[in-house]
């Protein structure tokens, strides 16, 4: 792996960190309160009595939830780094919008939890045994100390590694050096969950089924600049969605090829050795050299060369490849809901309707590149006749 260009890195990250607190509802539960003789007990660095509960858990149950939304946000786009979470200076401004509504509810929750306090904790007290009820009693809190444990904060700041003048430590490298590493540790996460949640023992799934497909590949694309392993499991999932049927369930073929990938997902050292030694196609404009070089991210990870970039790439095998489809990631969950559209056009079934989009502006490269090369070799040979080359017969001859 390549040394990572801290200046250029710090240019493309947003550190975002989410500042959530929630107070409990509960406190210490004390030998007092259940009458005993503290002297007659084990030590408390050996025996713990546990908790009180103070107030109806359900009503703290809201605060959780949006902090748990919060977390969600920043991990969709972004990474977990130095307690906050490392995310794509361009998608930055669309996460600190939605961090900024959540911040919204969780203000309206705690007036309205605030307002209603004293009524909430009677209402706890009175639904236990009478003989209990001077537990919570004598440990009440004021609303005043409730609602300073009530906040939510957010914080973006773009960071760079101090002047060598200043202060001399690679902490910082390396940290940002583990940053590829850390996602696979977080889209292994998110399979797994998958897995067992909706391909697990299934024979059929829906469109719904594909979300997490494509909640991975929207934060693997979105952090490519980090490590350009990312780019070929990108690729992987864009031929796994091309695979899938335009209507009705996915089953057979298809789903079993989804399933191997999200086997796969699940275990991040076997993802990493896998993208680390698949090839990563490249655009026709990258490998031309029509993008502007100085825009290109600096390699972290694997870095292709023109040769393999056009070479088959590594991939898991799809049993049953079927026409090109996009992916409904808001479809219905359930089968019955997935009967067929009018509206949308069946497939068609060529090899050009099983192709990626780019097969027109690729073949026009394709045809450009030759005359190039049919340029070159009369300029070379003046004296011989250069024939024109060989024409592309088939799509994988030229880009998978």
């Amino acid at each position: 792996m390549q040394p990572i260009d801290l200046n250029w890195l710090s240019d493309q990250l947003v550190f975002v960190n989410i500042d959530i607190t929630n107070w409990s509802g509960k406190k210490t539960l004390t030998p007092e309160d259940l009458g005993l003789d503290r002297s007659q007990l084990p030590p408390e660095t050996l025996v713990s009595l546990g908790d009180k509960q103070l107030i109806d858990p359900e009503a703290l149950k809201t605060f959780g939830s949006i902090r748990s939304a919060a977390r969600r946000r920043c991990l969709a786009v972004g990474t977990r780094f130095l307690g906050g979470y490392a995310v794509p200076a361009a998608k930055a401004p669309a996460l600190l919008a939605e961090l900024d509504a959540l911040d919204q509810r969780y203000q309206a929750a705690r007036a309205a939890f605030l307002a209603g306090y004293d009524g909430q904790l009677a209402a706890w007290t009175r639904q236990q045994p009478l003989e209990w009820q001077k537990l919570i009693q004598d440990a009440l809190v004021p609303a005043e100390y409730v609602g300073g444990r009530l906040s939510f904060a957010v914080q973006a700041v773009r960071f760079a590694a101090p002047d060598p003048k200043v202060v001399t430590h690679d902490g910082l490298h390396q940290a940002l050096s583990g940053l590829g590493d850390q996602v696979f540790h977080e889209v292994g996460q998110l399979a797994r969950d998958t897995l067992e949640r909706s391909f697990q023992g299934k024979t059929a799934v829906t469109r719904r089924a594909l979300s997490p497909l494509a909640s991975i590949r929207d934060k693997l694309d979105g952090l490519a600049f980090l490590d350009r392993r990312f780019r070929a499991v990108v690729g992987e999932i864009d031929r796994l969605v091309a695979q899938v049927p335009a209507q009705g369930p996915i089953a057979n073929g298809v789903l079993a090829a989804l399933t191997q990938f999200f086997s796969l997902a699940a275990q991040p050292d076997g993802l990493r050795t896998w993208a680390a030694n698949a090839s990563v196609w490249q655009a026709p404009q990258e490998f031309l050299g029509l993008l502007d070089p100085s825009a290109a991210p600096p390699s972290s990870s694997v870095d292709p060369t023109p040769t393999e970039a056009v070479q088959e790439p590594t991939s898991i095998p799809a049993p049953e490849p079927v026409s090109a489809s996009t992916m409904d990631a808001d479809a219905p969950a359930s089968i019955e809901d997935t009967a067929s559209d009018p509206s949308i056009p069946a497939p068609v079934p060529t090899v050009d309707a099983a192709a990626d989009p780019l097969t027109a502006p690729l073949r026009s490269v394709q045809a450009l590149v030759n005359e190039v090369i049919a340029s070159a070799e009369l300029s070379a040979e003046p004296t011989e006749s250069a024939s024109a080359p060989e024409p592309v017969t088939s799509d994988s001859d030229w880009f998978f």
